[in-house]
């Protein structure tokens, strides 16, 4: 039992790690508002942030994985609902799934962004319920690669690019 409770644990701190990543990769844009969402005891909060930038806003949802899926089980109804919802709200709100393939023993540490609405449509287009870490490599849906700062002492992603190509994931 303790096995268990370990494993998630460890799986937990690895989100808040990627969540601390993607905070601190936030500071690096110039008119940025963000706001880190905290769950409650129920886990009802609809994603992990609101991000509020001149250009866009974003309610991005945090997922680590150390496999080498993005399965659509990783989300809860109600955050699924949430960032779909704000996908709505006006043109320029998108619902993002902020997605990290973190596996240092076999050499991967990649991350992606996706709107929630786009990849719902390609899983249903290949009827299943999982985007393969290959499927983003080679772009086979929209979705923008967050490439790392080489010029911070922690570890960041530059996410300049991510703002400029929201429209089009």
């Amino acid at each position: 039992m303790s096995t268990q409770r370990d494993k998630q644990r460890e799986r937990q701190q690895r989100g808040e790690a990627f969540q601390d990543e993607m905070r601190r990769s936030w500071a690096y844009i110039k008119n940025c508002w963000r706001l880190r969402l905290k769950d409650g005891k129920g886990g009802t909060q609809v994603a992990d942030e609101v991000v509020l930038l001149q250009q866009v806003n974003i309610l991005g949802e945090h997922k680590r994985t150390e496999g080498d899926r993005f399965e659509l089980s990783f989300l809860r109804s109600d955050q699924i609902t949430g960032l779909l919802n704000f996908d709505r709200v006006i043109d320029r709100s998108y619902g993002l799934v902020f997605i990290s393939f973190h596996n240092l023993a076999i050499g991967r540490d990649v991350a992606y962004a996706v709107r929630l609405v786009t990849a719902l449509r390609y899983m249903q287009h290949k009827g299943q319920h999982y985007i393969h870490l290959d499927d983003f490599i080679h772009k086979k849906l929209p979705c923008a690669q967050l490439l790392r700062r080489q010029d911070t002492e922690d570890p960041t992603y530059d996410l300049q690019e991510l703002i400029e190509c929201c429209k089009l994931l």
